[in-house]
């Protein structure tokens, strides 16, 4: 079977939940977020510490004003299940999967940016950076735009045997994307770097196997995880690898988060949430869904840690709030 990009796993078994998660005792240092109705969330991000914004598929997105303990769905009309959610402020939100789009009222209207709609490939991840300087993946092309999305240019063309899900710029100059495929022959993953803000890129060496899940916390380190239940890391900009050890709970992670160099957050397709305090040599569990429901994204942009996936699953760190973070 080939394993689909990191963001379609959320869509493709939206209605199936992963056999054998564990059993975890209830943690208080995170609450399952209230949603008006069920939402498969794909991707989500906050603009400030109150207002959260989430994609979701058959065309649904939700947003939050209370830092993402309570979250408003609704339809976006777009008739596709989207995979990317960005939030500039609570009013302007961008979405994609099959084109780029833009909302000005807080996602009651859309319009899409760029036509990227009649290219070929799904829109998985987008950079925001600067003065309308945006880079994207549409399927195995990176694009970047300097207006905004109006125009965009190719800065890597693509190529048959590389395959990439998902982006990180620890800085406005330095990039990442990376990803991969597993089928029947085996499982191979790419890494590709840029030096000059997504207008050209290099192939790294990598051949430990799909990356499932990525996280860089400056030019030069980084960590990824592997379709084989790996985690590597990285502290020459992604010259050499270092296998850190299995993935928490032998999981399938398809995000990370870090606050620092140490600390990291995992979120597993079994449906689990893991932490890290020492760069991934130990992990707590802080929560595992009863029924496996799939955990696709999380962010901690805004403050607390917000984790979402499968079936109206949505996490919310509670202690952070709770020990006067403000």
């Amino acid at each position: 079977m080939i394993a689909l990009a990191r963001p379609l796993w959320a869509i493709a078994f939206m209605s199936m939940t992963a056999s054998g998660a564990a059993s975890v005792p209830p943690n208080p240092d995170w609450l399952l977020a209230n949603e008006s109705r069920s939402c498969d969330m794909t991707d989500v991000d906050f603009s400030d510490r109150l207002h959260g914004f989430a994609t979701c598929a058959f065309g649904d997105a939700m947003t939050s004003e209370d830092g993402g303990l309570t979250w408003n769905v609704f339809g976006t009309d777009l008739q596709q299940s989207l995979l990317f959610a960005y939030a500039a402020s609570p009013q302007e939100l961008y979405a994609a999967r099959l084109g780029f789009y833009h909302s000005v009222d807080g996602g009651r209207n859309w319009e899409e940016l760029g036509g990227l709609s009649s290219n070929f490939g799904s829109v998985f991840d987008v950079y925001f950076g600067e003065g309308g300087h945006f880079v994207a993946i549409q399927g195995g092309t990176l694009l970047y735009t300097d207006d905004g999305g109006v125009h965009w240019e190719t800065g890597y063309p693509g190529d048959a045997s590389v395959f990439f899900d998902e982006l990180h710029f620890p800085s406005a100059s330095v990039g990442y994307a990376s990803g991969g495929i597993t089928t029947g022959q085996g499982s191979s993953g790419s890494v590709l770097r840029t030096d000059d803000a997504g207008q050209s890129w290099h192939l790294l060496s990598f051949t430990h196997g799909e990356v499932t899940a990525a996280d860089f916390f400056d030019d030069s380190h980084g960590v990824v995880a592997t379709w084989g239940h790996e985690l590597y890391s990285t502290a020459d900009s992604g010259t050499s690898w270092q296998l850190i050890g299995a993935a928490p709970g032998n999981s399938t992670l398809l995000d990370m988060a870090h606050r620092d160099e140490n600390h990291w957050y995992a979120v597993s397709y079994e449906g689990c949430l893991y932490e890290t305090r020492d760069a991934g040599v130990t992990w707590e569990t802080g929560y595992c869904d009863p029924s496996g429901n799939a955990l696709a994204a999380i962010t901690v942009r805004g403050g607390p840690a917000v984790a979402g996936g499968n079936s109206g699953v949505a996490l919310f760190e509670n202690r952070i709030l709770r020990t006067g973070f403000d």
